[in-house]
């Protein structure tokens, strides 16, 4: 069989079809894509954005059908559970946010439990 040319009796052959939705089911998933975008820190702008957006087939379909006002309800629900979360990297003692050191953090050398090590530390380990 040739590198690009189907073969009609491929099991493994991709097929699509549509199923019917209810109007319950395209808000769940208007709010499974929001929080799915809110979780990665998009703010209240950039979710409506990403609704509006035809690219964004799956939630610009739940905005056409739910109209701006339900999208923006949904996208505020969601950004007040998961607006808020930050992340900070406690191995290097500092946040992604760069606003100063973590009230955890310690000194260089002093986490035995980091995995990220000095490599001349270990070169100079290695040569003892």
């Amino acid at each position: 069989m040739p590198f690009k040319d189907p073969d009609p009796t491929d099991p493994n052959m991709l097929v699509g079809v549509m199923l019917p939705a209810d109007a319950d089911a395209t808000r769940d998933m208007a709010y499974v894509f929001a929080e799915e975008f809110a979780r990665m820190g998009y703010g209240r702008e950039q979710l409506l954005w990403l609704f509006k957006n035809p690219f964004y087939g799956g939630a610009h379909g739940a905005y056409r059908a739910l109209g701006e006002q339900e999208t923006l309800t949904i996208i505020d629900e969601c950004l007040a559970a998961w607006g808020g979360v930050k992340f900070s990297i406690l191995d290097f003692g500092f946040s992604i946010d760069a606003e100063g050191p973590t009230p955890d953090a310690k000194p260089n050398g002093a986490n035995p439990e980091s995995k990220i090590g000095n490599p001349k530390s270990k070169m100079e380990q290695g040569r003892r």
